[in-house]
């Protein structure tokens, strides 16, 4: 009898001790998954068909004081003006960065938050024609992750100016 509440008492610590490691584990490999996507976020600015992959067809998009609903929708109407964008400006370029994001992860959710400056270069064309940069203010940003299965799909995202010192 004593052998088996041994036995039991290792079991339970082993399972215990197997149990924290794995955890922190799992936490760091989220961590990574979600600095991984939303890098691919930042990259795929440039290419919005691309980007639209990485997100739900029910993601709110909150911007500029109006908030979208319909992510399919949305997101046709962001690639038909990129695309209007490059056939005014075919070398123009688009450079897009972040600064100090912010990942918290809650279960299934993961929110970041994080500054965002965009530059916007014309090519040589559109400047002889007078055409200047016209980078938007730098932004403050919210991104919403959710695991869908073993994937995670971004669900919300809000975009506000940022604000002057």
């Amino acid at each position: 009898m004593l052998l088996q509440s041994m036995r039991n008492l290792i079991r339970a610590f082993l399972i215990l001790t197997g149990t924290l490691l794995i955890v922190p584990l799992a936490a760091a490999d989220d961590m990574d998954d979600i600095r991984a996507l939303l890098d691919e976020y930042v990259r795929t600015e440039t290419d919005l068909e691309r980007q639209a992959g990485l997100m739900t067809d029910d993601r709110v998009y909150i911007v500029g004081g109006a908030r979208f609903t319909d992510n399919v929708a949305n997101m046709k109407g962001q690639i038909a003006g990129q695309k209007l964008s490059r056939a005014l400006d075919p070398d123009g370029m688009m450079i897009v960065t972040i600064e100090d994001p912010m990942i918290r992860i809650h279960g299934d959710t993961a929110i970041v938050s994080f500054y965002r400056h965009w530059n916007l270069i014309p090519g040589a064309d559109a400047v002889r024609e007078g055409r200047a940069g016209n980078s938007p203010p730098s932004q403050v940003s919210t991104v919403v992750f959710a695991r869908m299965g073993r994937e995670w799909k971004i669900v919300h995202t809000h975009i506000s100016p940022m604000a002057a010192n």
